[in-house]
């Protein structure tokens, strides 16, 4: 592209990220708004929940995920990383080149304190993450979709210089501050009944006996929830302090239960199969999103009261998950034949 003819703004479009937890599930979901069908890949294959053991021996964290989660794991998803402390102040350039080819670009490592309106701005030095989705020259901002200051995940503009200010400030605090620019292939995802089956049948065959509690290393599968429930009894005992908690924790089990209610239908609707498990299903979204808002509320104020009935709940939606789940993969074993 001549100079003549450079752009002066870009926008490239969103979709409502299925995972949204991090800023790494939420980007996953963007880049899809230029190949919807890339959603099939999350409905057929991530789906199981995960978390660390090492909170039973010292660290504050469950680092609760859905495996392949992150945009770098889906494989209809091209990419292309570059540090940017050999850029130099050509970074922003960079990101606009990118996006004028149609490339989301996210950023890593960048500092939050300088970057007006996201999450830690002007209150915490914090190397962090983001999405870039647009830009406009004429009023010299960029378009970020993140959390913002209330920890809205929402898209929202930043001025180009306060990016640099925070790439700059990142790099000394970390030097491999990079960038990955995004974009989707153009193969066609089918959904895939079968898969999904597979992997229910490994998300449900998960136990204290195969992950125990006294191994310091990830858990999978359905028994992250039990892992959960005791890292409440950690909250609850003080050993981990109400200002260390992650407030992550409960947003990514309600988002787990949103995106498994629509894989079932999915399931049922391509099987034409009766709607009688999403029925039950459904209930089980509204009590994780239950939760999540008492958890919330725990997270603005210590009240120790709240613990005892966030565990107790979340022990509910496990038991009755279970139940759920192993009926639909006895029915999709039949129907699948």
């Amino acid at each position: 592209m001549s100079e003549n003819n450079k752009k002066t703004s870009v926008e490239l479009p969103l979709v409502e990220p299925l995972y949204s937890t991090y800023h790494y599930q939420g980007a996953h979901s963007s880049v899809m708004a230029m190949n919807d069908s890339i959603k099939n890949h999350i409905f057929n294959s991530v789906m199981e929940l995960s978390c660390n053991r090492k909170f039973l021996y010292g660290f504050t964290t469950p680092e609760i995920t859905v495996v392949g989660s992150r945009i770098a794991d889906n494989p209809y998803v091209e990419s292309k990383k570059l540090h940017t402390q050999f850029l130099g102040t050509s970074t922003n350039a960079v990101i606009k080149n990118f996006l004028d080819l149609g490339w989301y670009v996210t950023f890593v490592g960048y500092d939050d304190y300088y970057i007006k309106g996201k999450s830690w701005y002007h209150t915490r030095h914090f190397n962090h993450d983001g999405l870039i989705c647009g830009y406009n020259d004429v009023k010299q901002t960029f378009s970020l979709y993140a959390y913002d200051v209330s920890w809205i995940y929402r898209k929202f503009e930043i001025t180009q210089r306060c990016l640099e200010a925070a790439r700059k400030s990142g790099i000394a605090m970390r030097p491999n501050v990079s960038l990955c620019a995004y974009r989707a292939k153009s193969d066609t995802v089918q959904f895939d009944p079968s898969a999904v089956f597979s992997g229910l049948k490994k998300y449900l065959a998960s136990s204290f006996d195969k992950y125990p509690p006294t191994v310091n290393d990830t858990a999978y599968g359905i028994v992250v929830h039990d892992y959960i429930a005791m890292y409440l009894d950690k909250l609850a005992d003080g050993s981990i302090p109400h200002d260390r908690m992650d407030r992550r924790v409960f947003r990514m089990i309600w988002e787990h239960k949103k995106v498994m209610l629509e894989r079932i239908r999915l399931v049922e609707s391509n099987l034409s199969m009766d709607k009688l498990t999403s029925y039950k299903y459904e209930p089980l979204v509204k009590l994780a999103d239950d939760i999540r808002m008492l958890y919330a509320a725990y997270h603005m104020k210590e009240r120790a009261a709240l613990l005892p009935t966030i565990r107790e709940k979340l022990l509910i939606l496990r038991k009755k998950e279970a139940d759920i789940l192993g009926e639909f993969v006895t029915s999709l074993e039949v129907k699948l034949k």
